[in-house]
């Protein structure tokens, strides 16, 4: 009788572990980074927005990779083509961009900003 005690101290506690180890690893996972996310849409800067406005497919929280002239260059991103923000993952990214000079950047969509009158992407990273 006392060995069936045992017994079934042993199997409730490795049931234990095992149940707290699969839950450590789904609750701690390694996020997906933009690189590692499928792409939802590829073009230039002016076809996203194009395709926005004219239909009802959601983009938002979509990774696109886009294709446009850099407007302005801020210490919290970029703007492409006078109507497209990207914030960076990596700030220095920035440093080695030029005003007018054409790039490929991929990122998430988060939203449009009326106010600014924006398209914003954040975890941007540039393509070559």
């Amino acid at each position: 009788m006392n060995l069936l005690k045992n017994y079934n101290k042993l199997i409730l506690v490795s049931f234990i572990l095992i149940v707290g180890f699969f839950g450590y690893n789904y609750v701690f996972k390694k996020a997906d980074t933009t690189e590692d996310i499928e792409i939802s849409f590829e073009g230039s800067s002016k076809d996203l927005l194009l395709k926005l406005s004219k239909s009802a497919d959601k983009l938002n929280s979509k990774v696109v990779l886009i294709e446009g002239k850099v407007s302005s260059i801020n210490d919290e991103g970029i703007i492409i083509d006078e109507m497209v923000f990207c914030q960076f993952t990596d700030v220095q990214s920035t440093q080695k961009l030029k005003e007018s000079q054409t790039v490929k950047i991929k990122g998430i969509i988060i939203g449009y900003d009326d106010l600014l009158n924006e398209l914003k992407l954040n975890q941007c990273i540039l393509k070559d």
